[in-house]
């Protein structure tokens, strides 16, 4: 693992390079296509034009709020959260994992995730396929590498004041590296401090 620092161009990013193996990758892709996928029109959340699943706590995207607590994570990705642990990456346990699925052609708007729900550092594991994320800050726009196998940490002004987007370009380009989308399926880690019971 090798952990990079961004903070001069985006204060408070991190990005941990081969934060997990090949094998590793492949069990949790395997597991997220062994479970349901929601959105696409089927609940919840079917709003959704990607596919999703959430673990630990159920948010809605509508509704801007949590609306339940489904419980402990699948054991699959225990050894993953004992990593983040054992590394530092986040300061307390997360609750809330939210499984995103990318094929080529599809992104995300710029966003920042809802700061008064999620705690201070989100963790986005980018998995199959590299991509570009993008960070805007009113006239700024940073790209950066998502290597596949890296995860990103957004703590700090990346967390709370800098949107991040993925667009649906089919070919990138950054740092005069040429990526081509593929599908692409993203762990991400958040620990929720604020939920309507």
């Amino acid at each position: 693992m090798e952990t990079i620092d961004y903070s001069e161009k985006v204060p408070g990013l991190f990005v941990v390079h081969n934060a997990v193996c090949k094998s590793e990758e492949e069990e949790l892709v395997n597991f997220a296509d062994t479970q349901t996928w929601s959105g696409l029109g089927i609940s919840p959340n079917p709003e959704l034009k990607r596919r999703t699943q959430q673990y630990g706590h159920l948010f809605s995207y509508r509704y801007r709020k949590v609306l339940q607590e489904y419980g402990p994570f699948p054991d699959n990705c225990t050894f993953f959260v004992n990593r983040m642990m054992e590394n530092h990456w986040i300061p307390n346990t997360p609750n809330h994992l939210l499984i995103n699925e990318y094929n080529a052609g599809q992104g995300i708007m710029p966003h920042i995730d809802a700061p008064t729900l999620f705690g201070p550092v989100i963790l986005s594991l980018s998995l199959l396929s590299d991509c570009i994320m993008t960070f805007t800050n009113q006239d700024q726009s940073i790209d950066i590498l998502l290597p596949r196998r890296s995860l990103a940490i957004l703590t700090l002004d990346a967390r709370y004041k800098y949107k991040h987007s993925i667009s649906k370009d089919l070919e990138e380009t950054v740092d005069g590296i040429t990526i081509h989308r593929d599908r692409r399926i993203s762990f991400t880690f958040r620990e929720i401090i604020a939920w309507e019971a």
